[in-house]
């Protein structure tokens, strides 16, 4: 054979070579993906019947010739067929239809949160706060990708505002080009990692299967069945995923932050600090009232809500915080309660420290509201109350905590930061809080923040204009309270209404959630409508039509692909290949190498639906105890991640090179991204070494 390889490895070659060519060619990569497939099978069965194509095996002490295709190419398409009207690859057809709804969703999140000027806002405001420091708009930009990137995870959309916004103000501030444009580059990307993640979506539809698939594998060469070997069906959901990434991500952006501020001390030329702060007249100044003392400002801000959530996580650690769901349940205090406890002196706190002018007893009795909430939950309900009971005990604590917020949120209002953070932030906290509680799945959560994306987006541009400000305000409010009391009444009470008996308490219960519904509806209709009179809705739905269309022409394209490579045996030849290595942890080493390779040529929707199904089988049969499943997901996610802004086909370098000013070129955009593509290394590396960041959250919160 050529080169000493068989017919298998030949075939592979062939596919791979006319893969790479559709791509570069410049069509469409969903039609360049299928037709990179069709042609590569075609060629392949031609030179298989021709005898080219072929591999030696040996029956009963002789050699034998056998083609890569022994049944000819009608035998192969009649077995690849077969193989997806079985079901195998039947999630572009509804096999994961739940997980896959999700996207879309959050691409219309996105989108409407862009076309909103929301992330306009934001970056303005951003670098007015950190423009004093060394390297200060750098690290606003960091800040800002970090909220955009958990308020809506698409990364075109992100990258390209900030590249209008943010990078002629730092060009203009003296900041350097490369760091400039890595900066706002590599930040528009940590929507891929944090959640709500497109990734993440995906790689949920896919991995789930092939843990499963891995760990039949491994208990059939065991000889017993999966639960004997694990105790537990092996089951990785999307949820769990969401759960893994937000620390990552978070830490990604840490890294990010650090170089930043790092670049600045020791070039302080080339990142130089700014004020973009403006002084009001007759406005109350809180940095005068604390003598300007930054570092004294920062404590008061994140030492509570830091000091709240270690306090969260020892008590979870020591059993006293559980999800106080199942029967014999020792714990004290709900992970619900703890969730309104920190959110509640959070914000109660900062309204005190931040506009001390105001009279103190209305954040006062938010306080003691948060206190006793928590004091009924200890001492007063033992688990097996009545739903009706436990709501009752719960109220009147629950209003003086509303009381004091009402209070403490008109009174934050008028700090600008913390105006224009806020309505990301709730949206943020809604969407990833119902996930990472176990209130709900990511697709719900994917809907409840398109839902709360459109409001946002109508009450913002409403705002902008000035006209009909009031009656748009309100009914967004009722719409967003409606939603919030739903959110209760589901966290509470049994809502089904197919039971045959059910208690008055729970009948009360559907029937104000079906109220609030109905209000909620109406909330979104009118948002609808206030976007579709501004040209806006039309725009969010063309360019989420677009987006899903894209990735879901690509899965299916990538399915041919896949189809085509198990035509010949191509599939199997990999697994074997892989599980010669008998260390999992040197063979997840190679898969991550590859796939890192992989990203300088391919987009991370091909890799998932390409090479995740082939490896995924052999990776994901690793004993979970050594290599937990989410943590090997997360190392893809994060290699998949490094793909956007690796050269010469990062999609994020594109997107900033379409929208940067034409004294900026491209060698100064290369040159700016690889500091960046190290920092991901590193960041993969910590990752590799500490598992533990990946899999303290799902370990914590409870999973419905």
């Amino acid at each position: 054979m050529l080169f000493g390889l068989n017919g298998i490895e030949l075939s592979l070659v062939i596919t791979f070579a006319f893969l790479f060519l559709g791509i570069m060619s410049g069509f469409p990569v969903a039609f360049a993906i299928a037709g990179s497939s069709v042609v590569s099978f075609a060629l392949i069965a031609v030179l298989s019947h021709q005898g080219l194509l072929y591999t030696v095996e040996i029956y009963n002490g002789a050699e034998e010739i056998v083609p890569v295709l022994p049944k000819g190419w009608d035998g192969a398409m009649l077995s690849t067929l077969s193989t997806w009207a079985q079901g195998i690859f039947s999630r572009a057809f509804g096999g994961n239809v739940e997980v896959l709804l999700a996207v879309p969703l959050f691409v219309l999140m996105g989108i409407a949160l862009e076309r909103s000027r929301i992330a306009e806002d934001l970056l303005t405001t951003m670098a007015r706060t950190f423009g004093s420091l060394p390297g200060g708009l750098a690290i606003a930009v960091v800040v800002v990708g970090t909220l955009l990137a958990a308020s809506t995870g698409v990364v075109g959309a992100t990258v390209v505002t900030m590249g209008l916004i943010a990078l002629p103000t730092m060009l203009r501030a003296g900041y350097s080009k490369s760091l400039a444009t890595g900066v706002i580059a590599t930040s528009g990307t940590l929507g891929q990692i944090i959640p709500p993640s497109i990734v993440i979506v995906l790689l949920g539809s896919i991995v789930g299967d092939m843990y499963s698939i891995g760990q039949e594998n491994r208990a059939q060469e065991l000889g017993v069945t999966v639960m004997e070997m694990l105790g537990e069906p092996a089951v990785l959901s999307t949820g769990t995923l969401f759960k893994a990434a937000f620390i990552p991500g978070v830490v990604l952006a840490m890294l990010y932050g650090i170089y930043a501020f790092c670049y600045a001390l020791f070039r302080p030329s080339s990142a130089p600090p700014i004020q973009l702060a403006e002084n009001v007249p007759g406005k109350f100044d809180v940095a005068a009232h604390y003598n300007y003392r930054t570092g004294w400002m920062t404590l008061l801000a994140l030492g509570p809500i830091t000091f709240l959530i270690a306090l969260w996580v020892v008590l979870t650690s020591m059993g006293y915080v559980t999800s106080q769901t199942e029967p014999g349940d020792t714990g004290l205090i709900s992970h619900g309660t703890m969730l309104l406890a920190v959110v509640g002196i959070f914000v109660l706190k900062l309204a005190l420290f931040f506009q001390p002018q105001y009279r103190a007893a209305p954040i006062i009795l938010g306080l003691l509201g948060v206190a006793a909430y928590v004091l009924v939950d200890v001492t007063l309900l033992g688990g097996g109350e009545s739903p009706g009971k436990t709501f009752l005990w719960f109220a009147l604590p629950a209003l003086l905590v509303l009381y004091g917020l009402k209070h403490a949120v008109a009174r934050l209002s008028n700090i600008e930061v913390l105006r224009v953070v806020a309505p990301p932030v709730i949206l943020i906290v809604s969407v990833l809080g119902s996930i990472l509680g176990g209130i709900t799945s990511p697709t719900p959560a994917a809907a409840l923040g398109a839902a709360g994306a459109i409001m946002l987006a109508a009450a913002r541009l409403t705002a902008i204009e000035g006209a009909g400000k009031s009656a748009t305000g309100k009914v967004i409010t009722m719409a967003s309270f409606a939603i919030v009391i739903m959110l209760l009444m589901r966290g509470n009470f049994d809502l089904r209404m197919t039971m045959d008996d059910i208690s008055l308490e729970n009948q009360i219960a559907i029937w104000i959630t079906i109220v609030s519904y109905h209000v909620a509806v109406l909330g979104l209709v009118y948002s609808c409508v206030v976007l579709a009179t501004k040209g806006v809705m039309s725009q969010v739905v063309r360019e989420t039509t677009k987006v899903t269309s894209m990735v879901f022409m690509i899965l299916i394209a990538s399915l041919f692909l896949s189809l085509t490579i198990r035509s010949y045996g191509g599939e199997h030849y990999i697994q074997e290949a892989l599980r010669s290595i008998e260390d999992p942890r040197v063979l997840l080493l190679v898969v991550m190498g590859v796939l890192f390779v992989l990203g300088f040529v391919l987009d991370f929707i091909e890799i998932i639906f390409i090479v995740i199904p082939i490896v995924g089988p052999v990776i994901y049969a690793a004993d979970p105890a050594l290599m937990p499943p989410e943590w090997i997901t997360i190392l893809i996610a994060v290699n998949l991640q490094t793909s956007f802004i690796t050269p010469p086909f990062g999609f994020a370098l594109f997107y900033l090179r379409g929208v940067a000013p034409p004294n900026v070129t491209t060698g100064d955009i290369y040159r700016g991204i690889w500091p960046f593509v190290l920092i991901q290394i590193i960041g993969l590396v910590i990752l590799w070494h500490f598992p533990q960041i990946t899999t303290f959250l799902p370990d914590i919160l409870p999973e419905n």
